[in-house]
């Protein structure tokens, strides 16, 4: 029989959490009664807590001084945002906390995600652009063979593949971390722009452009779940449900390149409408490659 909520594992840490930010005290019997456990299950709760709960003179439970206050519903939020979680799970606030933490008890969640690149070798250099970010301060660096003077903005993390997002020459670039090398971080600072930083936030790849190309594109029924499901194409929007269950979608692309391979992976399902230049150009490629 399934144990109900209030004897998980993870509902007992997460409310003791959460009472411990509020700055709330109790005893071991105080909890066991609210959970309807025994007083040594709530005791193995508070050791799996140590280091984050301290026994106060009157024998109840406190969170440690240099905790208190610091953890905050929009705090979780936050980290959901940096991590990309912030959609994974169905609710948010508390749940959310509810949900991580009960991967220590029934494992009833299994999120597999990208395979991430290895980057124990840049460990200094990510460090060195943190800082220059956290700093504005210019970088010197060598990528592609060519020696480039940056303004860096953001480590972005895009498909498991880490790149820095700068400014080079005016123009919003990212560079694939793993490709830069002699890097000098400098001592002249600039002043970033907030355009920049909205374009970055507004794209949802590493690709960027002030100028983008609209695509229209026919998705086959056979395949229009997966296009309803989540968003497979650069900035994808469904523009139209057919009576045959396929769909008309568009995209925003800043390249040709950014979305050709993805037709192609689709392709005979997914055709380009528009523009005639990007669709002659993916069906002479394909007959090149057949040839």
């Amino acid at each position: 029989m399934k144990k109900p909520e209030h004897d998980t594992l993870a509902f007992r840490l997460a409310t003791i959490l959460l009472k411990l930010n509020q700055d709330e005290s109790f005893s071991p019997q105080e909890l066991a009664d609210e959970f309807g456990v025994h007083e040594r299950t709530v005791y193995r709760d508070l050791i799996r807590l140590a280091g984050i709960v301290e026994r106060s003179p009157e024998g109840k439970y406190r969170i440690v001084s240099e905790y208190r206050g610091k953890l905050r519903p929009k705090d979780l939020e936050t980290f959901a945002k940096l991590v990309g979680v912030d959609e994974l799970f169905p609710q948010s606030g508390p749940r959310f906390l509810i949900a991580l933490l009960d991967t220590l008890s029934q494992g009833s969640f299994l999120v597999r995600g990208q395979r991430y690149e290895k980057l124990k070798s840049h460990d200094a250099q990510f460090q060195q652009l943190d800082e220059a970010i956290r700093d504005r301060r210019r970088c010197l660096l060598t990528y592609a063979d060519k020696r480039r003077t940056l303004e860096p903005y953001r480590l972005v993390n895009n498909k498991g593949i880490w790149y820095l997002v700068a400014v080079d020459g005016g123009q919003l670039k990212s560079f694939s971390l793993s490709r830069i090398s002699q890097l000098l971080v400098g001592d002249d600072t600039f002043e970033p722009r907030a355009h920049i930083h909205r374009q970055i936030e507004e794209e949802d790849d590493v690709w960027f452009s002030e100028e983008k190309t609209e695509v229209l594109l026919t998705v086959a029924p056979q395949v229009a779940y997966y296009f309803k499901r989540r968003k497979l194409l650069p900035q994808q929007t469904i523009d139209k449900e057919l009576e045959s269950g396929g769909l008309i979608v568009s995209s925003r692309v800043s390249d040709e390149n950014q979305i050709l391979p993805l037709v192609r992976y689709w392709v005979p399902h997914v055709r380009i409408l528009e523009p005639g230049w990007l669709r002659d150009r993916l069906e002479s490629g394909l007959r090149t490659f057949l040839a």
